[in-house]
């Protein structure tokens, strides 16, 4: 697919993810793996919300250069999902009120609540608060998402990825209203029932 179309479809996310209040500012960086050699990624200090194609640059998979806008700083963490995940395709993170809160708190992100829960979320990790942009955040995600799609940033937010841009949306928008299901109900006092495992592996094998 021609970089031209790749770019418009980044700006595309981008925007989607700003209008449903899934970002903010200059907060969040999202990318989409081109081949098996670059990706590309939202510039450092774009705007989600009015990412334009001047404002993507494109990166090497297994090196530091790139070419166009200067890349997001969060770059080394994309760059370690695809290294990681031959089936990443697209990388989203981002910090929504919900999904911030929860990683500000030491609270698990359960994944046998519902149907979305259940088939959008993957496997979750949590990885402690690194300073952002570093090589050592980098190979903390890349080592997480070995054997998880997901993936809470303490004190700053989450990061996943999917085969597809509807997948990923899927996966971000069923986080964070997880999320927000959490804190409500700790807020309200209202017990959650879970499903019982055999129930979430029979969903799952069907989702499968």
């Amino acid at each position: 697919m021609e970089l031209d179309s790749l770019r418009q479809q980044l700006c595309e996310l981008g925007h989607y993810l700003a209008g449903r209040e899934l970002a903010w500012g200059t907060s969040g960086n999202i990318s989409l793996r081109v081949n098996e050699e670059y990706f590309l990624i939202s510039a450092s200090g774009a705007w989600l919300g009015k990412l334009t194609p001047d404002q993507i640059a494109l990166c090497f998979l297994y090196t530091e250069g790139f070419a166009g806008a200067r890349p997001s700083i969060e770059t080394p963490m994309h760059r370690a999902i695809y290294c990681n995940r031959p089936d990443a395709q697209v990388v989203v993170h981002v910090s929504p009120l919900y999904t911030t809160l929860v990683a500000c708190s030491d609270m698990q992100v359960p994944t046998d609540l519902n149907i979305e829960n259940i088939f959008y979320l993957g496997r979750i990790a949590r990885v402690p608060f690194i300073q952002p942009g570093t090589e050592q955040l980098a190979e903390a995600v890349g080592e997480a998402v070995r054997e998880h799609e997901t993936v809470i940033l303490s004190n700053h937010g989450v990061i996943t990825f999917h085969r597809s841009i509807p997948d990923v949306l899927m996966r971000v928008e069923s986080f964070e209203m997880t999320c927000r299901l959490l804190v409500m109900a700790r807020a309200a006092n209202i017990p959650l029932n879970h499903l019982p495992p055999d129930v979430v592996e029979e969903l799952r094998g069907g989702y499968r």
